[in-house]
């Protein structure tokens, strides 16, 4: 009678479990349901810097972290260092969905480092038209990565894309195996002494504008990556410097602008042919230095939010006599917002944070940070 009663017992809770089971199954299915939420992965920046003479370290940042001190950078977790294929030369660094893609400039290797599991892989190889240069990448939200090669010295262009061959989840792919490069089969618009100066993805996440030029003369192109063509948007520039970040509370791009600012842009329609440039407008005051003695980058963390890395040569000292010198420079990380005022002008948020730390650099190398 007792066994009975245990077995019972055990039935009913087996029943309890397996109903709870089914419940927050269904709550994962439903989210509508009084359960306790599942939690999404918490964000952070990575932050990719030349702090050693063999090459690159990425480390983690706390973003809600207090950000008003200063700060040795050796104390930031360290998730990675990656030696240079090629000594003394730098390396390309961007985003690709959860995972940071690394190229070098004069080694056709590449990693992938896949934030999410912590983990590296090996990528696929850059084609010998892709080396050596100066490349621009650009991911789209479909898990293809565009980069040019846009070597002025050299009179030296080339487009290609990289994208997942053999998978229906891009996210799930391998890299080593599943991602391959091709050529992009529409010829570049411009002409071999042009160079670059700025680039953005449109918002419907398949066109990418840019800005080329020589001397007094640039214009403004676009490509569709659906059509794989190229049209000219006419003799004006996008008045950022790199890449600009779309925010759709804006309605705008958000780039860096010359002398130290930060812009907005209206994003042009993709059919538009003319010589007038879009709207845009520029924040008052400076957020970061510009002239030969710093380097800043630009990153879009989501909800009109930005993050600004810069780094300065410190005082007195030449930049020749600076490098690999425990302080030779000062880090700069300055996350704020965005937003326009009743006059719409661009104006920053009140909840304005800096991080400084001494910076050991060892290249020629803009850090940069990446939110993921």
């Amino acid at each position: 009678m007792m066994d009975q009663k245990i077995n019972s017992e055990e039935r009913t809770g087996e029943g309890e479990m397996s109903k709870r089971r089914i419940v927050q199954e269904n709550y994962c299915l439903h989210p509508g349901k009084r359960l306790r939420p599942v939690q999404q992965r918490q964000k952070s920046l990575y932050l990719v810097v030349d702090d050693w003479e063999r090459g690159f370290t990425i480390r983690k940042i706390d973003a809600d972290d207090n950000l008003e001190t200063s700060t040795d950078l050796d104390l930031e977790p360290s998730v990675l260092r990656l030696r240079a294929p090629v000594p003394g030369h730098g390396m390309d660094f961007t985003a690709l969905g959860s995972n940071i893609f690394i190229a070098s400039k004069r080694h056709p290797g590449t990693f992938v480092y896949d934030t999410e599991t912590e983990g590296v892989a090996i990528g696929p190889n850059l084609s010998d038209s892709m080396m050596p240069g100066v490349h621009i990448f650009l991911a789209t939200p479909n898990m293809q990565l565009y980069a040019l090669k846009n070597n002025i010295l050299e009179r030296e262009h080339s487009f290609e894309v990289m994208s997942t061959v053999g998978s229906n989840n891009p996210h799930m792919s391998t890299p080593t195996m599943d991602w391959s490069w091709k050529s992009v089969p529409s010829p570049l618009p411009f002409a071999d002494n042009e160079r670059v100066t700025a680039y953005a993805l449109h918002p419907d996440g398949s066109t990418i504008f840019m800005t080329a030029g020589s001397r007094s003369k640039f214009r403004t192109f676009s490509f569709n990556a659906t059509q794989s063509e190229w049209r000219c948007h006419g003799e004006w520039v996008l008045p950022f410097e790199g890449q600009a970040y779309f925010d759709s509370e804006l309605d705008a791009w958000v780039g860096l602008h010359k002398d130290g600012y930060i812009c907005s842009c209206q994003v042009p329609s993709c059919s538009s042919t003319g010589t007038t440039q879009p709207d845009w407008k520029m924040v008052k005051e400076k957020l970061f230095c510009k002239d030969r003695r710093s380097t800043a980058t630009l990153t879009y963390m989501g909800d009109t939010k930005f993050c600004i890395v810069e780094s300065v040569l410190r005082e007195g000292l030449e930049l020749q006599d600076a490098r690999g010198v425990r302080d030779g420079f000062m880090l700069h990380i300055t996350i704020f917002g965005l937003k326009y005022n009743r006059e719409g002008e661009l104006q920053t948020t009140i909840d304005r944070t800096t991080k400084s730390y001494q910076l050991s650099k060892h290249l020629s190398f803009s850090p940069v940070a990446f939110w993921m």
